[in-house]
């Protein structure tokens, strides 16, 4: 009797699930990223969120004579496209990059002589 109580008791062990595997996953933290645009007498910054439900986020500033639109999507390969533009009274800068997506990450972007775009992961 004592072995079939034991034998029970050890099978329903081994078919019942372990306490710890019936917590849920934990969710993805949303990350923060830092715009900040320079040049032609333009310095602004933009802080926005991207995270595993909304992947996309965008940013823009107009004034009379200045405008400034980004729009950044995060893919699920772990990069962060960047799609943005500057309008100034010297002319109309746009670019469009891929830069790796990482905590902590600080790409520069845009032209030697013209406006830069600092996009920074936090």
């Amino acid at each position: 009797m004592t072995t079939l109580a034991a034998f029970t008791f050890v099978l329903l062990a081994f078919c019942t699930p372990a306490l710890a595997d019936s917590a849920p996953p934990p969710r993805a933290v949303p990350s923060k990223i830092r715009f900040s645009v320079q040049g032609d007498g333009l310095t602004r910054s933009f802080d926005v969120m991207v995270s595993p439900e909304e992947r996309c986020a965008s940013a823009s500033h107009k004034l009379a004579d200045q405008q400034v639109e980004i729009n950044a999507c995060a893919t699920r390969d772990a990069h962060l496209t960047i799609h943005w533009e500057v309008r100034g009274p010297t002319g109309e800068f746009r670019s469009s990059s891929s830069i790796p997506f990482e905590h902590g990450s600080t790409a520069e972007l845009g032209s030697t002589a013209g406006p830069r775009l600092t996009v920074a992961v936090q």
